[in-house]
């Protein structure tokens, strides 16, 4: 039975009372209070919402939800049923989380019905598989053939393949955690489309995401969680984004801060890309930053962009043309050499390539300046302690101490100590990639006013992102990608959504 029918017979004969309570539910990791006597219900049918800064208790409640832990006090209800984690592992729950869990060498179609692919008799239904994936993905209005290998599709593609498996699998709650963190947004806009018509057809699904105005679209409740505790359940009508950050902040974050004063126009160049070539990545980049100034890159899926963010750092060095620092030439372009000469990078992925999962945040804040915390190469580990007791300050990262590891804080600490140890050597040139990528609105304000401040001290700051608002609000111009070639810039009274997405669409 197909999900579709099977919420046309719910439909048809719908069951009473909510589908998901929770009844004051703690959860403790040694010295660390997670929750503390959460109460909330999920009604049938309906998109709820779950927000709250990271560290509010989000993740934990989920898993707690999804039967990957117990708690330690209270019940969780599943249609009106107490129920214990395992059951809740096996049963009728399905999460798409927000770190990609997908088999990058199997097929499409594979992905999709893992550990439930269709028999004939004890063969494979491959015609049949093949058959019901291009029916979900025709959901997205993807045209992907379903026998193309998943490692050769993009993250994005990667992730809604990941959310068909889970809207296949005939669930009664769907949990979708951060779904459109690595979509662009088409595919976004889609993802919308998809979770709407799902919900009129009866579907009931947990939703999780740091973009409040997703939120606001789709959401019939919104329960919101502030350290580790319940604060309310809202019924989304008439509500605004700034009613939404109150509750998850307990503050008011006053009005959103406008960009840094434009860099003079006499203010030293202190980064150039002259003619950046990549073989089939992108061609002939030209891109100057000044002095005190934040420039913003900008591109749709497919316009080179990320590409020429990894070029400008030498990750996959370029095949023509040269980069420039303090109006020198760089001989080799490498990460070492860049590092060297007064640059730093950013990566957009901090559990790939940004952080040392396993390792302290004192290792991995100072792990780009051991050569200035070490004598006669020994390392001085009362040095690098208390570098990392003050970037815990400056950044105001929620850690018990700098023995902690990274893997056990929220997405928006681990941005910050990514972002600490980005800054430690005291760059000049500063390449930001997805800067604020999964993080909450507290924790997103706090990395745009460092970006502020870097550029206040008087350092070149590049950003890429995808999330256009954030480029307007932070950056002082935006570079344009389109078709892996530069498409113009926005300055000045010039700078809007409109304008950006006309160059990036190929429309002006």
């Amino acid at each position: 039975m197909t999900i579709a029918e099977r919420i046309s017979m719910e439909r048809s004969a719908p069951a009473p009372g909510p589908i998901l309570e929770l009844e004051g539910v703690s959860k403790s990791y040694g010295a660390v209070q997670a929750l503390r006597g959460v109460s909330f219900r999920v009604a049938r049918g309906e998109v709820h919402a779950i927000l709250g800064e990271n560290g509010a208790g989000k993740s934990t409640t989920l898993k707690i939800i999804n039967g990957e832990i117990e708690p330690d006090e209270g019940r969780v209800l599943v249609a009106g049923q107490a129920t214990e984690a395992r059951e809740r592992k096996r049963g009728d729950i399905a999460m798409v989380h927000q770190e990609l869990a997908v088999f990058p060498n199997m097929s499409v179609a594979e992905n999709i019905f893992v550990g439930r692919i269709p028999l004939t008799g004890r063969r494979i239904d491959f015609e049949r598989m093949h058959a019901r994936a291009r029916d979900l993905l025709r959901l997205f209005g993807l045209r992907i053939d379903t026998r193309e290998i998943l490692g050769s599709l993009t993250p994005g593609q990667q992730q809604i393949v990941e959310i068909l498996r889970a809207v296949e699998s005939e669930a009664s709650l769907l949990i979708l955690d951060e779904p459109t963190s690595g979509l662009n947004n088409h595919e976004a806009a889609t993802l919308m489309g998809l979770i709407k018509r799902l919900r009129d057809d009866g579907q009931t699904i947990l939703y999780v995401s740091h973009r409040l105005p997703e939120v606001l679209e789709i959401a019939d409740h919104v329960t919101v969680l502030r350290d580790g505790q319940f604060i309310e359940t809202l019924r989304n009508a008439d509500l605004g984004e700034d009613d939404l950050i109150r509750r998850m902040v307990g503050r008011d974050l006053g009005p959103v801060a406008a960009a840094p004063r434009a860099a003079a126009r006499d203010a030293p160049v202190l980064f150039a890309a002259r003619g950046l070539s990549q073989a089939d990545q992108f061609r002939d980049m030209d891109v100057e930053i000044r002095a005190g100034e934040i420039v913003g890159v900008f591109g749709l899926e497919g316009s080179g962009a990320e590409q020429f963010s990894q070029a400008l750092f030498g990750i996959v060095p370029p095949t023509s043309g040269t980069i420039e620092l303090k109006g020198r030439r760089v001989a080799s372009v490498s990460p070492a050499a860049l590092v060297r000469a007064g640059m730093s990078y950013l990566p957009g992925n901090r559990k790939e390539a940004g952080l040392y999962m396993e390792r302290s945040i004192a290792d991995n804040v100072s792990a780009p300046v051991l050569d200035r915390l070490s004598r006669w190469g020994v390392v001085d580990a009362r040095r690098v302690d208390a570098q990392a007791k003050d970037d815990i300050r400056r950044f105001a990262i929620r850690v018990p101490g700098p023995q902690g590891l990274p893997r056990q804080l929220s997405g928006g600490n681990q941005q910050k100590v990514m972002v600490s140890a980005c800054l430690a050597t005291g760059p000049e040139v500063i390449v930001l990639n997805e800067p604020t990528r999964g993080v909450d609105v507290g924790a997103k304000a706090e990395v745009h006013e460092a970006a502020r401040a870097e550029a206040a001290r008087g350092r070149a700051v590049l950003v890429f992102s995808s999330d256009l608002p954030e480029l307007l609000r932070l950056s002082h111009r935006i570079v344009v990608m389109r078709g892996r070639r530069l498409a113009g810039e926005v300055a000045g009274a010039a700078m809007g959504e409109e304008a950006v997405m006309a160059l990036a669409a190929g429309t002006r």
